[in-house]
């Protein structure tokens, strides 16, 4: 068992949101936390699952961050999402 950050970050990996290409939402959010899925980042701030379905197919591809749903993300949105979390300085490594 690994403990999870201040906010679990779950990334639909289901049919209609990897035909949405959601893995380039995935890597960057890998990229810019500097985490690998089932990882917590060093400050405990944020931890990644892949979940199968969230039953939002009509969204994808769709992120979940603790009990908040968002739709349509990309990696552009997702860094936008990850900064309310964490705020400016704790994102780095934009590419």
């Amino acid at each position: 068992m690994k403990p999870r950050g201040d906010h679990n970050i779950r990334i639909c990996l289901g049919t209609a949101c990897y035909v949405k290409r959601v893995e380039e939402s995935l890597n960057k959010i890998k990229d810019t936390l500097k985490i690998d899925v089932g990882d917590v980042t060093e400050d405990r701030k944020f931890s990644l699952e892949t979940v199968r379905c969230l039953g939002a197919c009509g969204l994808a591809p769709v992120m979940v961050i603790d009990e908040e749903t968002y739709g349509a993300v990309t990696p552009k949105k997702v860094l936008e999402i990850i900064k309310e979390y964490a705020g400016e300085a704790a994102v780095s490594n934009k590419r």
